[in-house]
């Protein structure tokens, strides 16, 4: 079920182009897309416009866009057979997801992609950075009702979780603070990462 809201604001809208901006040039032509934790669905819409299939899951469904292929999911688990789509888009979900289950939702999310996984996250690299974070962690957890511990990771700390999952960093890339909202001047990155053979 879609929201009831008004259209999104001109934050929304950029923060929205943004990372469809960092998504486009690993599209091609009619690519199936599946974008993991896609929360208002703004860039799932978006993503779907530009003539991708574009499938959105999340824990609990606050669309504020309409999507045709949307499914709720367990958090970890995708109900999608192997190498069902071309490229998965994980963006802004990691540091939402307990330490330990980081490896396993990235696993999903390897088997169900044939391309590319593509990461946006918050990547703290002072503790101003961290103490904000922190504090975004516990009141968006606090809003879907879960009290699972969850942390962010920097770049480098994401590296070495790939590194560890014997995933292959096709681009690691740190975002300026102001790539996005200029009131929310945090630390971002980039990343694609080949997903496991078939």
């Amino acid at each position: 079920m879609v929201s009831q809201r008004r259209a999104p604001g001109r934050a929304v809208r950029h923060d929205t182009e943004h990372t469809i901006g960092l998504v486009a040039p690993y599209l091609r032509d009619g690519d199936a897309v599946l974008d993991i934790g896609c929360g208002p669905a703004h860039v799932t819409a978006g993503i779907a416009a530009r003539g991708h299939d574009a499938w959105g899951v999340d824990i609990v469904d606050v669309r504020e866009s309409e999507l045709a292929s949307f499914a709720l999911y367990d958090g970890t688990t995708l109900d999608f057979p192997a190498r069902r789509f071309d490229v998965v888009l994980l963006a802004f979900v990691l540091h939402h997801v307990p330490n330990e289950l980081k490896p396993v939702l990235i696993g999903e999310a390897c088997r169900v992609c044939r391309r590319v996984v593509l990461i946006v996250e918050d990547t703290p690299r002072n503790a101003i950075d961290r103490l904000f974070s922190h504090r975004h962690g516990v009141r968006y957890r606090k809003k879907i009702g879960s009290t699972a511990a969850f942390g962010f990771y920097s770049q480098s700390e994401w590296e070495a979780l790939f590194a560890r999952e014997q995933l292959a960093v096709v681009e690691s890339r740190a975002l300026s603070r102001l790539c996005r909202d200029w009131k929310q001047p945090f630390a971002r990155s980039f990343f694609a990462v080949a997903p496991c053979p078939p």
